[in-house]
C-alpha cells in the first residue's frame, strides 16, 4: 500500500482552524482576535503562493482562500456595499 501524500505546512492560518482555537473561543472580543490572526505578511503570501501552485487542483489553495478577500471576489464585496446605500 502506498503512503498518503504529505500535505505541506500551511504558512498562513486557516480560518477553519482559527474558529475552533481555544483563544478564539475564550476571547473577550473574538472579532478583533480573529482579525489579528488573519493578518499576513508579504513573505507569508509568497510562501503560500509557492505551496498552492495548481490552484483548483490543489486542496490547500481552496482552504487558504476560504472566506478571505481576494481579487477574484472583491467585485462582489464592493457591489454588496453599494446595495446597502
Amino acid at each position: 500500500m502506498a503512503e498518503e501524500p504529505q500535505t505541506p505546512d500551511v504558512p498562513v492560518p486557516l480560518l477553519d482552524d482559527l474558529m475552533i482555537h481555544p483563544e478564539y473561543l475564550g476571547a473577550e472580543d473574538p472579532r478583533t482576535w480573529l482579525r489579528r490572526q488573519l493578518l499576513v505578511s508579504h513573505e507569508k503570501v509568497n510562501q503560500t503562493a509557492a505551496v498552492t501552485i495548481g490552484q483548483r487542483e490543489n486542496a490547500l489553495w481552496a482552504a487558504v482562500r476560504k472566506l478571505r478577500f481576494t481579487a477574484s471576489n472583491f467585485g462582489h464585496i464592493l457591489s454588496a456595499f453599494d446595495k446597502k446605500k
